[in-house]
């Protein structure tokens, strides 16, 4: 029962390559990825993004809207539609 253990020194090279490819991985796993049918029947895979409604965002679409019906309006009365 002689056997000699060897010790394996890794090379910094492969060091740096399993990191790299660590992070690579992790960053591809956070990536939001959903399978979708098409028309076709075939499947295709595409990226989910994110659309938060916030307060802020519901203000500037309400002030968008209530201008664009001021306009609307107010060209309407101009041309005696209204």
């Amino acid at each position: 029962m002689t056997e000699k253990i060897k010790s394996e020194v890794i090379s910094r090279r492969r060091v740096f390559s399993l990191l790299g490819l660590a992070i690579a991985s992790g960053l591809v796993a956070t990536i939001p990825v959903s399978p979708q049918v098409t028309s076709r029947g075939g499947v295709e895979l595409s990226v989910d993004q994110a659309q938060a409604y916030t307060y802020r965002r519901a203000r500037v679409t309400a002030r968008r809207v209530g201008r664009r019906e001021y306009r609307h309006t107010r060209r309407a009365v101009r041309r005696g539609v209204y």
